[in-house]
């Protein structure tokens, strides 16, 4: 758990709030790990919202406590009206620094423009090498918790010799990455955590790694039947919580979403307006195309 001093705050239960669209998981994941192996407190929706808990009460204490929020920044984040309203309440928490109370890692080729453009980010586009991202990223959260970019070593003399000193410089409160993490947000609704057992692969390593497709992997929704006590928001938690722990466990992200069996009860056109929105965030957070 950081301290006091560097942001002008006092002690937190954790650090960093991680602030992506659901498209993004993984990449929010990876950076999750990579800070908590370096002794850093984060808190990250995939893990921590568990069920039962207000989603605007998760974001607004997880913007508020945190000692500073990382958005993951892709094509999928500017289209995100809740990642707007999370990097906006961190910008306005230090209007003076806002560098200092956001900070932003793109991971995805896309312009930066309007505020965030006066932010210096973590750019991850095209770093296959994992331990280049791990440095980088871990480089500038280090930097803006100092709030000077001093490099760990001692730099090499122009003229002749090189310099040598320690390593880059780590969280003294490194925990054992084997072990399972309690949950940051203490409270109701805030019991435990979804974190993997085991550190998430790096996306851009993986998708260098991909060569020509030769399966695809089909998600099957048999019957969400609108209308019969079925709720949208409901089935939403208990289909996100489902693929959480199936990505856990190894599995691959879907590339095609089959929906069979009933939409809705009676077709009525609250019921039909119902499964349209259910499905379209579906698709959405599944990054799938509606042209297939």
């Amino acid at each position: 758990m950081m301290t006091d001093g560097q942001f002008g705050a006092p002690a937190r239960e954790f650090d960093f709030f991680i602030s992506y669209s659901p498209a993004d998981e993984q990449w929010a994941a990876w950076i999750a790990w990579t800070l908590e192996e370096a002794g850093y407190r984060t808190v990250v929706q995939a893990w921590d919202f568990v069920p039962g808990t207000n989603f605007i009460d998760f974001m607004d204490r997880g913007v508020s406590e945190s000692l500073a929020v990382i958005a993951v920044l892709s094509r999928h984040y500017e289209r995100s009206t809740y990642g707007r309203m999370e990097w906006q309440a961190a910008l306005r928490a230090s209007p003076e620094s806002p560098e200092r109370r956001l900070l932003t890692v793109r991971v995805d080729e896309i312009p930066i423009e309007g505020l965030l453009a006066t932010i210096t980010y973590v750019d991850l586009v095209g770093v296959a090498d994992i331990d280049a991202a791990r440095s980088l990223l871990l480089n500038r959260v280090g930097q803006a918790v100092d709030g000077h970019a001093r490099p760990g070593r001692r730099p090499g003399f122009p003229g002749t010799g090189r310099g040598s000193g320690p390593g880059p410089l780590r969280h003294p409160e490194q925990p054992n990455p084997g072990q399972p993490q309690p949950s940051a947000l203490a409270g109701p609704g805030w019991s435990g955590r979804r974190r993997p057992a085991r550190a998430p692969l790096y996306p851009q390593a993986a998708a260098a790694g991909h060569g020509a497709r030769d399966t695809v992997t089909v998600l099957h929704l048999a019957g969400p039947d609108f209308g019969r006590g079925r709720e949208p928001d409901a089935l939403s938690r208990q289909i996100r919580g489902d693929l959480i722990m199936l990505r856990d466990a190894g599995a691959p992200a879907p590339d095609l979403m089959v929906v069979t069996g009933d939409l809705t009860a009676s077709g009525s056109p609250r019921e039909c307006d119902q499964a349209l929105s259910f499905l379209t965030a579906l698709r959405s957070q599944l990054d799938l195309s509606p042209s297939g």
